[in-house]
């Protein structure tokens, strides 16, 4: 995976190291966004407390952490993000908001987990930003461990993929 670096919500560099060790579950939204990034978010908070479900029946923290990536970062500043995270209920001890030039964030959403992203139009009142709205799972190692649909099946197989990988020695 290409390494990257962005910034949080909080405005500190994030960078792609600092997942290491960690299983981590990647989604694309943007927080103008009306259409899909809700839903995305909705799903995204959902495993949050699934996770924290997890760790209360075990009696430990886990390794997982949520990444959200803004697919239009010259308008998600880290201080949008932060309002959104918590808007939407983020513990953001696990759960990040990334953002940071438009290169460095196609770098790590396009190159890194391939899932494309567009920006275009001149006409604001259409869809000016284009993204992919799967889950992305990745290990500690940082490689691409399954792509999920965000549908009742697809969120399914996406706990299913976190408890194996958890399971699985040096994930």
């Amino acid at each position: 995976m290409e390494a990257f670096s962005l910034y949080d919500q909080r405005g500190k560099t994030f960078q792609l190291e600092d997942l290491d060790g960690t299983v981590w579950v990647a989604d694309f939204i943007f927080t103008a966004c009306q259409a899909a990034c809700p839903m995305l978010t909705s799903k995204m908070r959902a495993l949050q407390k699934h996770v924290e479900e997890r760790e209360r029946s075990l009696g430990q923290k886990l390794p997982i952490r949520l990444v959200s990536f803004s697919v239009d970062p010259e308008v998600d500043t880290p201080e949008k993000l932060a309002a959104y995270a918590t808007k939407w209920g983020a513990d953001q001890d696990r759960w990040f908001f990334l953002t940071g030039s438009l290169a460095e964030v196609n770098g790590a959403v396009t190159r890194g987990l391939k899932i494309p992203f567009e920006k275009g139009g001149a006409d604001t009142s259409a869809f000016d930003v284009m993204h992919g709205e799967h889950f992305v799972v990745v290990d500690g190692h940082r490689r691409i461990r399954g792509y999920f649909e965000t549908d009742p099946a697809g969120m399914a197989r996406l706990k299913t993929a976190l408890d194996s990988l958890l399971s699985e020695k040096g994930s």
